[in-house]
């Protein structure tokens, strides 16, 4: 597919994981839409694609709003003459704390962003998905996809809601050769975590990731970008609807691909 104009919409694609994967990309020939709602950082981003070579264009949007989802994703199309991936990294953790004590407007966005802002997202980039020969959703899912994070409810939640998404997405584009993935990084040091540990009330109800950073546990974005890079690629149908751990190389994914299509692994399951 190397000869392919390829275009990719990036979800919080300004920063952190968003702006790795794109960097990634574009060293495989894509161009890339950038879309955020901050428009600083966002061109910061777009800049230094284009300063190695590469295309970026910006999206100002809020992942929240379908609207200007659809607004965006109609100006990508528009530019870049199509979309044939879409990857959502957009998230936020800002509610921490008992959740009897947090803002419900603060509990609200943290647990939409990731849930809605896929679906606004998906939705919107639909009509240009399907005219591709190669098109592929997949989303960044955080911690609490597969257990609690106390004093995290919302965020949790939404990483719960957001693989049970994809599955059933995944349902519904059976036999539309539109496969979507979830995509588990680690943890990374993004400016989300990293916040939580400037943040006091981060430090004192989410101690598990002060302690994963001073023991070493984080992973730097490379084992993401190269998993979603792979992903694009390949688009293999047995992972399609189903969570994948970036940290297990493309090259182990592959050899325990049958097993995971047998035993039905990687979906979001109650014991």
């Amino acid at each position: 597919m190397s000869g392919l104009r390829r275009v990719a919409l990036i979800t919080g694609g300004s920063r952190g994981l968003g702006a790795a994967i794109a960097g990634q990309l574009v060293q495989q020939g894509w161009l890339v839409g950038l879309l955020a709602r901050a428009g600083s950082e966002l061109e910061m981003t777009a800049s230094a694609v284009r300063s190695e070579g590469g295309t970026a264009w910006t999206i100002e949007a809020d992942v929240l709003d379908a609207e200007q989802m659809r607004q965006g994703c109609t100006t990508l199309a528009e530019q870049a003459g199509g979309i044939d991936a879409l990857i959502h990294s957009a998230g936020i953790l800002e509610a921490v704390g008992p959740a009897q004590t947090l803002d419900p407007v603060t509990w609200r966005r943290d647990f939409e962003t990731s849930p809605l802002g896929f679906f606004h997202a998906f939705r919107a980039a639909y009509p240009y998905l399907k005219q591709s020969r190669v098109a592929s959703a997949i989303a960044l899912v955080g911690p609490g996809y597969h257990a609690e994070v106390a004093h995290a409810s919302a965020y949790a939640a939404g990483q719960a809601a957001l693989v049970r998404l994809i599955e059933t997405l995944d349902a519904e584009e059976l036999g539309n050769q539109l496969p979507l993935y979830a995509v588990y990084p680690g943890l990374v040091p993004t400016h989300l975590i990293l916040n939580l540990l400037d943040r006091p009330e981060g430090r004192r109800w989410l101690p598990r990731f002060t302690e994963a950073f001073a023991e070493g546990k984080e992973t730097t974005p490379d084992a993401a970008s190269e998993m979603v890079a792979w992903l694009l690629e390949h688009r293999p149908p047995e992972l399609s609807g189903r969570l994948v751990q970036a940290l297990q190389t493309p090259e182990i994914l592959e050899l325990r691909l049958a097993r995971i299509a047998e035993e039905n692994l990687g979906r979001l399951r109650s014991r």
